[in-house]
C-alpha cells in the first residue's frame, strides 16, 4: 500500500507544486534521451526498501528533448498517462513545469553514466505518519 501511495504522490506533485520563484538555466545535455524507471527506493527509520516498478504496478518512461520539453509516458495499475513538461536544470535541481499551465516542481537529481536518480524527499517528508528521509526514483538511459 505504501508503494502505491509513493507513486500517486509523485504524480500529484508533478502537476501541482508551488511556483519556482527563481529562473533556471538551460537543461543539462546529459539528460537528453530516453529514460526508463528501473527502481524506487524509500528510506524510513526502519531502513531503505527498494522495489521494482513492476512490483509497484507501474511503468514509466521519460523522453528529454533538446528543446527542453520532456514527455512522460506512464502506466499505473493499467491506466495510461501521457504528459509533457518544460524542463531545465540548475545547481543539481531538475525543474519540471507543465506545458499547459501550472507551477514548476523542483527536484534534486544526479546523473552518472546511464543512470539518473531523482530525489522526491523535498516534496514528501512523511507518509501515513511514517517519516521518510529519502525517496529516490532511479532511471536508466536507453
Amino acid at each position: 500500500m505504501v508503494r502505491i501511495i509513493f507513486l500517486i504522490v509523485f504524480l500529484l506533485f508533478l502537476t501541482s507544486c508551488k511556483k519556482d520563484s527563481s529562473p533556471t538555466e538551460a537543461g543539462d545535455s546529459a539528460l537528453v534521451g530516453t529514460w526508463v524507471l528501473t527502481s524506487i527506493t524509500g528510506t524510513t527509520q526502519q531502513g531503505p526498501e527498494t522495489i521494482s516498478p513492476t512490483d509497484a504496478g507501474i511503468s514509466m518512461t521519460l523522453v528529454f528533448n533538446n528543446n527542453n520539453v520532456v514527455s512522460l509516458s506512464m502506466v499505473q495499475q493499467g491506466a495510461p498517462t501521457n504528459e509533457n513538461f518544460k524542463w531545465s536544470t540548475s545547481n543539481g535541481n531538475l525543474s519540471l513545469t507543465p506545458t499547459v499551465g501550472g507551477s514548476a516542481t523542483i527536484l534534486p537529481y544526479t546523473v552518472s553514466g546511464n543512470t539518473a536518480d531523482v530525489n522526491f524527499i523535498s516534496l514528501i517528508s512523511s507518509l501515513n505518519g511514517v517519516s521518510v528521509t529519502s525517496l529516490i526514483f532511479e532511471f536508466a538511459k536507453q
